[in-house]
């Protein structure tokens, strides 16, 4: 695998942070696998057919996407994973470096994961994941525990929480970050309804904030419409980053949002704000080709922009244009890569 016909992370262009990074590193629980990105016209019928009208492999994964782009906001973050103990996961581990990210915590084990991926002509993507060394549980090392107790934030994959094994660890890591003082952000990402129960309610009891899309919603509120939904998911945690894609995102504070994490992540303007408060936020109006990591993008811009102390509609603005960045070109923040 040669890195000369490898595009280096694209720098986001129309966002500045305010001020110089201070806080300790931030931490990300998600996987780092490969995109094979196939584009057809459209996802064919059960049992139907469809042409591949051409084909990319692209650094992917939740876990990748979200540190990274954390990484070129000026955030340093840590991505405790395993990849594959072979060439693809050698890769991986040298790109996120090259990004920015923290890779002391990035063991070689097993099979590196991937990603079939198939775009149809108007952007979207339908997804088929084999996560490999990714499923492996968390280890946690003294090094890692020093982490915990420090960092200023966590963010949690769904993908992480499917398997049992996998879970119990990242729940943990979560519930040290949030006993420090830190900020518990919650991505449930498409596999939310495969879940465990019990481990879907853990996640959510320790959550500050809940990273959605529109169907995620509904499912993890059992309501119809998103204002139904919104009300639900505040009487469970504090904050909820609601993806709405073109429309842009709705940043939604509950009555508890003052007295969490995320009163002293963003100062006194939560002080300032009566509870619930809803602020919607539209997004630039772009062409989207391929919305592979729009969501991972979203979640960097979200959660950076709160760890700088921005003011909450700036959480969803900042969301809105790290992912209208991504929808733009083919691959998250990472090109092609030649095999």
């Amino acid at each position: 695998m040669r890195d000369a016909t490898t595009t280096r992370p694209v720098k986001p262009n129309d966002i500045v942070p305010p001020r110089p990074y201070s806080l300790p590193p931030a931490i990300v629980l998600g996987d780092a696998l490969l995109d094979h990105v196939y584009r057809i016209e459209a996802v064919p019928p059960v049992g139907g057919d469809a042409v591949i009208r051409s084909s990319e492999k692209h650094p992917g994964g939740a876990g990748l996407n979200t540190s990274i782009g954390l990484a070129l906001l000026g955030v340093p973050c840590y991505l405790p994973t395993t990849v594959g103990d072979d060439e693809e996961g050698r890769y991986l581990r040298r790109h996120l470096g090259s990004a920015g990210v923290d890779v002391s915590h990035v063991r070689f084990q097993g099979t590196t994961g991937h990603v079939l991926s198939f775009v149809d002509c108007g952007g979207e993507r339908t997804m088929f994941s084999y996560r490999g060394a990714a499923s492996i549980p968390l280890d946690m090392t003294p090094g890692l525990r020093e982490a915990l107790e420090c960092a200023p934030l966590i963010l949690v994959s769904g993908y992480c929480l499917q398997d049992a094994r996998q879970a119990a660890p990242c729940l943990d890591a979560a519930e040290r970050v949030g006993d420090a003082g830190g900020v518990v952000a919650f991505d449930p990402t498409p596999v939310v309804g495969q879940l465990a129960r019990d481990v879907l309610d853990h996640m959510l009891t320790i959550a500050d904030v809940v990273l959605a899309n529109a169907s995620e919603l509904r499912t993890l509120s059992g309501c119809e419409s998103v204002d139904s939904g919104i009300q639900s998911i505040l009487e469970l945690t504090p904050c909820l980053g609601l993806k709405l894609g073109r429309r842009g995102s709705i940043v939604a504070l509950g009555p508890t949002a003052r007295t969490s994490c995320l009163g002293a992540a963003s100062g006194l303007r939560l002080a300032e704000l009566s509870a619930p408060a809803i602020f919607e936020c539209p997004a630039r109006q772009v062409k989207a080709v391929d919305t592979t990591g729009a969501g991972d993008a979203f979640n960097a811009g979200f959660l950076a922009s709160l760890l700088y102390g921005l003011p909450p509609r700036a959480w969803g603005e900042w969301g809105n244009s790290m992912a209208a960045q991504v929808v733009v070109k083919k691959g998250a923040f990472l090109g092609t890569i030649d095999m």
